[in-house]
């Protein structure tokens, strides 16, 4: 999660974490999914910034929020992505055709050797299949 400068109160006030420094026993919240924020105060070269309580929020939820980094959400999407992919079927280009039109069995492109188009043709599988359901 990257820092967040600015919460809400319990009021549901903005508060930005320096202005946040001088208040005490308040609860803060992210303004974007409404987790529990923790505030750390600042040095000079670091001003004062709130910082996520992930153990008191579902992932869902950090991962829905605007201050999660950038490359975690590429990260999730990327590797999301990558499950659906794996789960798909390779598919298998067909070389044997038949031509319903002109009754050709030919091969290589699905383009009919007699008739001159595709558009008529199925796959030699397919044909097969169909045609030992009808001979039984």
């Amino acid at each position: 999660m990257m820092k967040c400068y600015l919460a809400t109160d319990r009021e549901g006030h903005f508060v930005t974490a320096e202005a946040a420094m001088s208040a005490t026993d308040q609860i803060w919240s992210c303004a974007s999914c409404d987790c529990r924020l923790v505030l750390h105060g600042g040095i000079p070269a670091d001003p004062a910034w709130f910082e996520h309580d992930q153990r008191s929020v579902a992932e869902h939820v950090l991962m829905n929020c605007a201050h999660l980094d950038p490359q975690v959400k590429a990260d999730t999407r990327h590797n999301q992505l990558r499950r659906m992919v794996s789960g798909l079927d390779v598919p298998v280009r067909a070389l044997s055709w038949y031509c319903t039109w002109c009754d050709n069995h030919y091969q290589g492109g699905k383009l009919c050797t007699q008739c001159g188009t595709g558009i008529y043709s199925i796959e030699e599988a397919n044909w097969q299949a169909n045609y030992n359901r009808a001979v039984l």
